[in-house]
């Protein structure tokens, strides 16, 4: 069950492991987020939204403090975060994977993964040994140089590197930006393995369908503002989201489901 958001604070189910207060954020002085507050519950897949320019990454940069906030608190784990720098919040555990696949091409798929450890170096094998399991594609090719990798293994790098920074809410920006169908699936059923495994992530991205349907919970954000929450298979049904997202309506026939 969707809601339409205005001017209440929106809380997730459970105990949120993230709770951002009326953040607002500017580039130089044009705003671009404008009071924004949700929040993200513990061991869950959530899904930000939007047409592009709407927001989603300007939000991720602040969590992870790249952007400073000119306004608002952000809350991890009890703790607020808004005014510390990236190294104090990766130390926390929050690490933003940015969109496309940034890899260093002339190091092995581990020593690149080992990047990410930096400043983590305790039990390093036994990161490395989950990362495998939850890519075991990268696990026979750990000695390959990055640059050989197909372009789906080469974000599995990417986000295998965010998980050896000791990750608890991981930050992925398009993570499917490039992909082919097959290997979008593929990252879904990477997403749920960390899920139950009580890693909690907080995407944003294009592929809105694969998407939504991959989340437990969604919000749509619209220039600058989170208009509509739910869980993620309810607000791909929503009608105002295929209208702005799609630049249509949907049909919902009984036994069909929706249909372009």
């Amino acid at each position: 069950m969707f809601l339409l958001i205005w001017e209440f604070e929106i809380m997730g189910k459970g105990d949120p492991v993230l709770y951002v207060r009326k953040l607002s954020v500017c580039y130089g002085r044009r705003p671009v987020i404008f009071e924004v507050t949700f929040s993200v519950t513990m061991g869950q897949i959530v899904a930000l939204v939007g047409p592009n320019g709407a927001g989603k990454t300007s939000i991720l940069k602040a969590i992870c403090g790249l952007i400073r906030p000119v306004e608002g608190e952000i809350i991890f784990l009890g703790r607020h975060v808004e005014k510390l720098g990236v190294y104090d919040i990766v130390r926390l555990g929050i690490v933003y994977v940015p969109e496309g696949t940034s890899i260093f091409p002339h190091m092995s798929v581990e020593e690149n993964l080992e990047v990410g450890a930096y400043l983590h170096r305790e039990n390093l094998s036994g990161r490395l040994d989950y990362v495998y399991s939850v890519f075991p594609e990268l696990k026979d090719k750990r000695l390959v140089n990055a640059s050989a990798l197909s372009g789906g293994e080469q974000r599995m790098v990417t986000i295998g590197r965010g998980l050896m920074a000791n990750s608890r809410l991981l930050l992925l920006d398009d993570p499917f930006l490039g992909l082919s169908p097959k290997a979008t699936d593929r990252f879904c059923e990477a997403f749920h393995i960390l899920r139950e495994d009580g890693i909690t992530l907080l995407v944003a991205g294009q592929h809105v369908r694969r998407l939504l349907s991959a989340a437990d919970w969604a919000f749509l954000i619209e220039n600058g503002h989170i208009t509509l929450t739910g869980a993620g298979k309810d607000l791909l049904k929503n009608e105002h989201l295929q209208q702005v997202l799609f630049g249509k309506v949907s049909l919902i026939l009984p036994g069909l489901g929706f249909v372009d």
